[in-house]
């Protein structure tokens, strides 16, 4: 159908008509919002990674962000912060992969083989471990700290003198299991652990501790599957590595949103806002504004959202919707009332649409 054609339709049928065409051609010619810088990889394994973060010199915001894409034996990529490799990375986080201590012993209470974490990459580095992270002990006999920058020192302890005292799936309150918050904006950390009697009263059933920091949410103590009653640091740990990640939270520099818009690098672009880091090392974050979406670290990363060509429960209105950048506007058809709105007034139908019966007996 041509305007010429269109021009002889009632006005609310050209409207009904034109609008869809409009999401028709909308659809069909819409691309995918841009994540990389332009000339840059944008994928390593499985993993899309989006500016500030870049694959190699050059594709990042600055060296903090770059990221190793290291191909392995298996002909596998695998992304690498520091030789640690990423999981995921969203706006306000990484997720990356983990690392667990351990001490193990022999029925005679024998030491026979440890595993201290200590971790220290991210001291001069834009990431920081999330406080969505807790320091977990497993163990029947132990106590574990976590100690780091400012004095900071957290101790927790672990205990249970027989089978009946685990709970199977229990919470990890204590019995087999204890866990701490950490602060945010922790930077560096390290690990030790003890036990009292070396798990020589509890060896049948348990007979290594382990302490590990992890996305609290992602672990839930299966109480004496745990525990274990024999060596089992590589089950272990191959259970915890496929489940539970660390979360870093990542901003941009040290300096606030005030700060930043005075300095020539400043990195949100067009259609977006600054945000400020809540871990208490300064630093920022970008986001788009209301109504637009994509990377607001890139030039034009910003994008309207057409809320009138995306799925109905996008926008409010009743009958029509027009997009303006970064919203939209709700109308109705000629000769109805109301604002158009589903919450408000909608669209009221003139009063011969409602009432046809009435021109009926008067014609009679």
């Amino acid at each position: 159908m041509d305007l010429k054609q269109m021009s002889l339709l009632p006005y609310h049928i050209a409207c009904f008509y034109a609008c869809h065409v409009l999401i028709l051609t909308s659809a069909t010619n819409s691309t995918s919002v841009r994540t990389t810088k332009p000339g840059c990889r944008r994928q390593c394994g499985n993993l899309t990674i989006p500016y500030p973060f870049g694959i190699g010199s050059g594709c990042a915001f600055d060296s903090g962000f770059e990221i190793d894409c290291n191909i392995y034996i298996n002909g596998t990529q695998k992304p690498l912060i520091e030789n640690v490799e990423v999981y995921d990375i969203s706006d306000a986080e990484l997720r990356i992969s983990n690392d667990f201590g351990w001490r193990c012993f022999d029925s005679t209470g024998a030491l026979l083989d440890e595993y201290m974490v200590s971790n220290t990459f991210l001291e001069s580095s834009p990431y920081s471990f999330s406080s969505l992270n807790k320091f977990m002990v497993v163990g029947c006999d132990d106590t574990a700290f976590i100690t780091g920058p400012n004095n900071f020192e957290y101790g927790c302890n672990a205990s249970c003198i027989s089978r009946a005292d685990v709970m199977e799936g229990g919470a990890c309150t204590g019995k087999g299991c204890c866990q701490k918050q950490i602060p945010k904006g922790l930077k560096y950390f390290n690990t030790a652990m003890s036990s009292t009697r070396n798990h020589t009263d509890v060896w049948s059933f348990n007979s290594c501790g382990y302490a590990f920091l992890g996305e609290a949410d992602r672990f839930h103590f299966r109480g004496l599957p745990d525990l274990g009653d024999d060596l089992i640091v590589d089950y272990f740990f191959e259970r915890l590595k496929a489940i539970l990640p660390i979360v870093l939270d990542w901003a941009i520099g040290s300096l606030s949103c005030t700060q930043a818009l005075k300095t020539e690098d400043y990195a949100c672009t067009e259609n977006s806002h600054c945000v400020d880091s809540d871990t208490g090392l300064g630093g920022y974050r970008c986001s788009c504004n209301p109504g637009y979406h994509g990377n607001p670290y890139l030039n034009q990363g910003c994008q309207d959202i057409d809320e009138c060509a995306d799925h109905p429960n996008n926008n409010l209105c009743e009958k029509i919707c027009i997009n303006t950048p970064g919203s939209y506007n709700c109308s109705c058809p000629h000769g109805y009332t109301g604002d158009g709105k589903k919450d408000g007034h909608g669209c009221i139908a003139p009063y011969r649409d409602q009432f046809p019966w009435i021109k009926f007996s008067v014609g009679n």
